[in-house]
């Protein structure tokens, strides 16, 4: 079925409202924001490690991580499920996922380390790496994405070459 306006509108202002509502729980008090290790943007600051800040990146990492991580795994496993059935694989459903857990993790890892232990111990240039690598996923998953499937990735050609793909048929005979 197709998605509705009314169905995309509605999903689009519960992210937002969603976002906003993590995004300013730290200004209220719950969480702290500080300056990253190289003093470039803003990040939480993880160098309390108190009772606050553990509760706000234990609830952080459930609604932002672990949630989200589960809902693409249970529906990139039904689109491998459709595309088994079919016969047709015009993506890799994996590469979402790895991508969360590749770009995120070292960062969730550094997080949920400083609630344990004290992380200052770690130069600023190291700490930073974790950070930077989590601010690259919107571009990473635009290019797994375009790269990912056979129809973008042909009309990427196509655009940057004036060249079309043509998709190579394969003989299923037996001999």
């Amino acid at each position: 079925s197709k998605l509705q306006w009314s169905t995309a509108v509605s999903m689009m202002v519960f992210a937002w409202l969603f976002a906003a509502f993590w995004s300013v729980m730290p200004l209220l008090g719950w969480g702290e924001y500080d300056y990253e290790p190289l003093r470039t943007c803003c990040t939480l600051d993880y160098s309390k490690g108190d009772r606050n800040y553990i509760t706000f990146l234990f609830a952080l990492s459930i609604f932002n991580f672990m949630i989200p991580g589960f809902i693409m795994l249970t529906a990139y496993q039904s689109i491998h499920q459709k595309f088994r059935k079919s016969g047709q694989y015009k993506f890799n459903t994996g590469l979402p996922l790895k991508t969360l857990a590749i770009c995120w993790g070292p960062y969730c890892l550094l997080s949920f380390y400083a609630a344990v232990e004290n992380v200052m111990f770690i130069s600023p240039k190291y700490r930073m790496i974790p950070a930077v690598i989590a601010k690259t996923v919107p571009t990473v998953d635009a290019f797994v994405y375009a790269l990912g499937n056979e129809n973008y990735r042909g009309g990427i050609w196509q655009f940057l070459t004036g060249q079309k793909i043509e998709k190579a048929e394969v003989d299923n005979k037996t001999k």
